[in-house]
């Protein structure tokens, strides 16, 4: 075989009961996985920029690496190359049974003279301690673990627990996808504070090719500093032989919810917050004093009980004719609770009669248009918004009542992919222009007991859309003069914007209040810069 540039380079070859000696003969030397460095360095140019000075006297292991049948062959020569020409006193490790595998991936890396296969047997099979071993590795993994499977479910249930299989976009046939930035997103978002790798662990059983790439993503979910890693305790020794050399340390999640090991100290709820919150939300929205009332109450329940798990989404059903504040109090929340950040917006309007789940949350595998994902799923990772506005929600179909029905239950789905979705604390506000007898009839029983508040929203009275149509005004007049220096007396158009009253759409008089003042802001103008 033709060597590798650097020929100092030593392949050690050891099975897994002897990697105590391996350390111990290089004790002065920081054992790595060849991953750490693709995460660090994904592509050459970004290696050359890592710093080679600080990883002098190390060991890499290429055994995760072998594993992937080859789909990073090229790219993976060239890279431990670079790390052979780059690096003073880099070494390489695998484990026997993968020895014959590099070979035939990489036939001309390393002569036979620089194959070490002192470490290859220890017939003492001794256990390894991980404190006896952590002064060379240069990754430590903490494992939460647990043991009961069906008690853990109320940390899923909570938000607390994700598993890791439902942080990617696909995985099937040869590859799986994922997006780092969405991965980031979610756990942000979503006060998640364990990623369970024990789905994954199991699936390795079978699928040894995807252990490589899932060690790069592990390695760069741990950036995310507040995120801790947790598995079913029966698959810790599963982990440790995938992971040699990590170190893996093992810490007891307390299972019982109302326990201290999530929630270290008694949860406060900061009322005067949530009631100013509220009381901003209702001063933007004209009219509906009821339901105002109702939502502040509705609201600061809805903190307190999502809190303890009891209730996950808050949802708020708005009927009445178009124009009247349905769809900008959705936008008002929004504007407030989550500023800068788009609304979450889903208008059955535009959705054709067949297929509308589909468009919701994706297609099944192997439809067309099944790489795209749906609607909801798209804009919840692209916005922190918890605020969602269902629109015209008479034109749903019986399928997708049957999805709601179950999402406000459990404040969880899971699309077509198989991936879960967690919508835990999110408000969501339904829309539509039915009546209260239609409603009646059209929504099912079952969906109606889903609905936190529902209420039908009725024209403004006389007094207030001339409240509306005065404050608009104003607000138009001082930004025109802001921005052109010229001012239009409201006095001289009042009786125009006083005969607007007797309209009921609220976005029909915004529209008639804006020409009303244009036109005299144009005159005005106009006769200005004539002069």
């Amino acid at each position: 075989m033709i060597g590798m540039s650097n020929m100092d380079s030593i392949l050690y070859v050891y099975d897994t009961t002897s990697l105590s000696n391996l350390r111990n003969k290089l004790n002065d030397y920081k054992f790595y996985s060849i991953a750490y460095f693709f995460n660090i360095g994904d592509t050459l140019d970004n290696l050359y920029e890592i710093g080679f000075e600080r990883f002098e006297k190390s060991v890499v292991d290429l055994t995760n690496l072998v594993k992937d049948n080859n789909f990073y062959k090229i790219f993976s020569e060239r890279y431990i190359l670079t790390l052979c020409s780059s690096i003073e006193e880099i070494h390489f490790c695998i484990n026997y049974d993968w020895l014959e595998k590099l070979t035939e991936q990489f036939p001309y890396l390393f002569d036979n003279e620089n194959i070490n296969y002192e470490f290859q047997k220890n017939f003492e099979k001794e256990i390894l301690k991980p404190e006896s071993l952590s002064a060379n590795i240069a990754n430590t993994l903490i494992l939460n673990t647990y043991t009961n499977t069906e008690k853990i479910k109320e940390h899923y249930k909570s938000g607390e627990i994700i598993s890791l299989s439902n942080l990617i976009d696909e995985c099937e046939g040869i590859s799986f996808r994922y997006n780092i930035d969405n991965i980031r997103k979610t756990l942000e978002s979503q006060n998640i504070k364990y990623v369970d790798i024990s789905s994954v662990i199991r699936m390795f059983r079978l699928r040894q090719d995807l252990i490589f790439p899932f060690e790069i993503l592990i390695q760069r979910i741990l950036l995310n500093g507040n995120i801790q890693y947790c598995i079913e305790q029966s698959l810790v020794a599963d982990a440790t032989a995938l992971f040699p050399f990590w170190i893996i340390e093992k810490e007891p999640i307390n299972e019982e919810k109302d326990e201290n090991d999530f929630i270290k100290e008694p949860p406060q709820i900061d009322v005067g917050e949530v009631s100013l919150l509220s009381q901003k939300i209702c001063e933007k929205l004209r009219g509906h004093d009821e339901f105002k009332k109702d939502f502040h109450k509705n609201l600061l329940k809805f903190f307190f009980l999502n809190r303890m798990g009891e209730q996950k989404i808050l949802s708020i059903m708005l009927c009445g004719n178009s124009g009247i504040g349905k769809t900008q109090f959705a936008k008002f929340m929004s504007e407030t609770m989550f500023p800068r950040e788009p609304l979450i917006k889903i208008n059955f309007g535009n959705y054709s009669t067949e297929g509308v789940l589909n468009s919701l949350i994706g297609s099944p595998l192997g439809y067309v248009g099944s790489e795209e994902g749906g609607e909801l799923i798209n804009k919840i990772t692209t916005s922190k918004t918890k605020i969602i506005l269902i629109d015209e929600f008479e034109k749903a179909t019986p399928s997708v009542y049957n999805f709601f029905y179950e999402l406000l239950e459990d404040g969880i789905f899971t699309d077509r992919h198989g991936v879960e979705h967690n919508l835990n604390g999110y408000i969501m506000v339904f829309t539509s222009n039915m009546t209260q007898s239609e409603y009646s009839k059209k929504i099912p029983d079952s969906l109606k007991s889903r609905f936190d508040m529902v209420y039908y929203f009725v024209d403004l009275p006389i007094e207030e859309k001339q409240q509306y149509i005065q404050v608009t005004a104003l607000r138009l007049i001082e930004k025109l003069e802001k921005n052109f220096g010229k001012k239009v007396n409201i006095q001289d158009i009042s009786l125009e914007l006083s005969e607007l009253s007797q309209y009921n759409n609220l976005r029909n008089i915004k529209k008639a209040v804006e020409d009303r003042v244009f036109n005299a802001f144009l005159d005005i103008y106009v006769d200005g810069t004539s002069e």
